[in-house]
């Protein structure tokens, strides 16, 4: 059984435990630690039923409405669910911003065709080196040079820049889902710390194999592909379809290959997938095998 909702000791959710019957949910109500915990099989339902419970809780017509269709015997509608997780601002805020700052960068770069908010965005600023950037040593003098300068915030913000309408669209797409799913089931520190995680590896990676003319969000995109993967291992309700997964890993492979830039999609940043994918890799394992929380058993 999966904990899904938990409630005060104080709250009788005897009514809403047969309501949920009249629904054919599943489910089991058990005392832990001074609150009562709704279990189920799985935690498809996690979200609906969270709304239904604070609505329980905090709405007496509501509650008043549940009364009336048990003691009728109505079975109201099913709960149902979403085929993939639909964050909302209040549930994924981080998500959202970094949606609205990743589209409002692409707006006034005008999809990083140039200018001084580019120049500022990019892991370094060409104009701000005396020394050409064409070894992996020079690469990586410049990185040193811009973070010398304190600018730090050049290990993150190549993620917020974007090269056409299929980029961002496709990037934004992906963050809304996968991240929206773990900012809304483990919180935004959750997401944030894998993100800056991802952010840092992914984008010095690019760096050093191809230059400093790169950006987009897909090393956290893929980063958040690799972590969804490992967090599926121990929780098969996390979305993260097969299918998408397979297109994941082809994507990446074909941007070795010349087929995307014949396709008039460009140079794709390979590193930046590459190493995306592994370190989320890397910090799933790490946060479900270091710092995972087994839940007890109600049965």
């Amino acid at each position: 059984m999966k904990k899904v909702a938990e409630a005060p000791i104080h709250f009788d959710l005897s009514e809403l435990s047969q309501w949920l019957k009249l629904k054919g949910v599943p489910h089991r109500i058990t005392e832990q630690d001074q609150l009562q915990i709704i279990w189920m099989p799985t935690q498809r339902y996690q979200d609906e039923i969270n709304q239904v419970l604070e609505r329980y809780l905090g709405d007496a017509e509501f509650r008043a409405s549940i009364n009336e269709q048990i003691a009728h015997g109505v079975e109201a509608a099913p709960v149902t669910h979403t085929l993939y997780p639909r964050a909302l601002p209040a549930q994924a805020p981080v998500i959202y911003v970094f949606i609205l700052i990743s589209v409002a960068i692409a707006y006034l770069t005008e999809m990083g065709q140039g200018g001084p908010i580019l120049r500022a965005l990019l892991i370094i600023n060409p104009f701000e080196i005396d020394f050409p950037l064409e070894t992996l040593d020079q690469r990586m003098a410049g990185l040193i040079e811009m973070l010398s300068q304190g600018q730090f915030w050049r290990l993150l913000s190549p993620d917020f820049l974007h090269f056409s309408m299929l980029h961002i669209v496709f990037n934004m797409l992906m963050l809304w889902t996968l991240g929206g799913q773990l900012e809304m089931r483990k919180g935004s520190l959750a997401f944030l710390s894998m993100a800056l995680f991802v952010s840092v590896v992914s984008n010095i990676a690019q760096l050093l194999d191809s230059g400093y003319l790169f950006g987009g969000m897909s090393g956290v995109v893929y980063g958040l592909v690799g972590y969804c993967w490992v967090w599926r291992r121990v929780n098969p309700d996390i979305f993260l379809p097969d299918a998408l997964f397979r297109f994941s890993i082809i994507w990446l492979l074909l941007g070795y290959t010349p087929l995307t830039e014949w396709l008039g999609i460009g140079k794709m940043a390979n590193s930046a997938h590459l190493y995306g994918l592994l370190s989320g890799l890397l910090w799933g394992w790490l946060t479900t095998n270091l710092g995972a929380k087994k839940i007890p058993s109600a049965e």
